[in-house]
């Protein structure tokens, strides 16, 4: 049990005692979360181990309802565990702990944590463990038990068709740990830590259309900008094209503790649907004198666009994407749906002269009972095959049976 989540916990409670309503019990909402997870990963170079993990996770995520104060309280409790159900292997695969002191993957994983939640009129803040889904901070829910933050987050919807978003990240825990830690990059050269990220953001939404700004401090590392744009045409009552235009420009700022930091990305995402069909072209361009900041303990970036199992993100990289969905309701499988989808990524500056490449192939497939005793219960299925000319190759699958249950 870890002692940010106790304190929080503890934290919360307290404010809650002396203005604990019915409201707050009586509105009070729960989920049971049961996800049965392989993973594999099957490199073509036979020298190197396969990634493989077979887990079983339960989650517990109850939410309170509000007082019915002028100022409002609330209450998250989180409980997530997950258990290894494949053998033990001394590599690190990415999904569960890796014990440092047995050399293994470890046999289970916890997460405890509590959210206090405090909202007045369209405004709510949040303080505790978060899962933000935002372009410059996202949670990864990819694997077995996802990506968790340790900080405050404040929303606002008082203004018409607008929100703005405030926050402030102290600690992350990644998908594969129960430990929180600093933030620090993934591809940095020299491990740096950052004591918070900081950000602030605003949607604007219009006639079919939205903006969405984003501003990310990366204390003493990074300064993020994020800008975009997408419109949503109705040309028929079948016929309809959505339209995303993306842009980051990240620089280093104050101390500069990772050095030079100089990367553009520019991306679009043009998808057209029609009745049960959708087809997306997407393309990418990464500019600027260094490679894209990825923050590290997996969190990732997908308003990048051409993201996926492979990131699309090096240095001077151009990148495109074509996807084909379906959704089987057309043919009355309601809830069956399926993902097609190729990535070919060229121009990588390695700093050896030679371009390289990197192509990926991607098949999806979800389905989720809709009805009857079953329902709450889903599949989902993932398979890619990834090639790069600067690494190694190969295939991947990830497998997902899941029950929700609420209450």
């Amino acid at each position: 049990m870890k002692i940010q989540h106790i304190l929080y916990g503890v934290m919360a409670s307290y404010c809650l005692n002396s203005v604990t309503h019915a409201d707050f019990i009586e509105d009070a909402s729960g989920t049971v979360y049961l996800k049965n997870f392989y993973f594999n990963r099957n490199f073509d170079d036979n020298n190197t181990k396969t990634l493989s993990n077979w887990s079983q996770a339960a989650s517990l995520l109850w939410k309170s309802g509000y007082t019915d104060t002028p100022l409002q309280f609330g209450l998250d409790i989180n409980i997530r565990y997950a258990y290894r159900l494949s053998s033990a292997k001394n590599i690190v695969d990415n999904v569960m702990p890796y014990d440092v002191d047995k050399q293994q993957q470890a046999q289970d994983q916890v997460k405890l944590g509590a959210v206090l939640r405090m909202k007045y009129s369209k405004t709510e803040l949040q303080i505790g463990e978060l899962s933000p889904r935002l372009p410059i901070v996202h949670t990864d829910v990819a694997m077995q038990l996802p990506t968790t933050f340790l900080g405050g987050m404040l929303e606002s919807n008082e203004l018409k068709n607008t929100k703005i978003t405030l926050g402030r990240l102290t600690k992350v825990s990644g998908r594969n740990s129960e430990d929180y830690s600093k933030f620090q990059l993934v591809n940095g050269t020299t491990k740096a830590q950052s004591d918070a990220l900081n950000f602030a953001g605003i949607d604007y939404d219009f006639k079919q259309q939205q903006v969405r700004y984003f501003l990310a401090d990366l204390e003493d590392i990074y300064l993020q900008n994020f800008l975009s744009y997408e419109h949503r045409f109705k040309l028929n009552d079948q016929l309809n094209l959505k339209s995303n235009f993306y842009l980051f420009d990240t620089q280093d700022t104050g101390d500069a503790l990772e050095g030079k930091i100089d990367s553009q990305a520019y991306a679009t995402l043009q998808t057209l649907s029609y009745g049960n069909h959708a087809v997306a072209v997407g393309y990418k361009h990464m500019a600027g004198d260094t490679k894209f900041p990825l923050l590290a303990n997996w969190v990732p970036q997908l308003y990048l666009a051409n993201w996926s199992v492979g990131t699309f993100m090096q240095k001077d990289e151009r990148s495109w994407q074509l996807r084909y969905d379906y959704d089987f309701k057309g043919l009355g499988l309601e809830g069956l749906k399926t993902t097609l989808r190729y990535y070919d990524g060229g121009h990588i500056d390695n700093n050896g002269g030679k371009r390289g490449t990197e192509k990926e192939f991607d098949f999806i497939v979800n389905y989720d009972v809709q009805s009857g005793p079953l329902k709450g219960m889903g599949m989902s299925w993932l398979y890619a095959d990834y090639k790069n000319s600067l690494a190694k190759d190969y295939t991947e699958n990830r497998l997902a049976l899941t029950y929700t249950y609420k209450f």
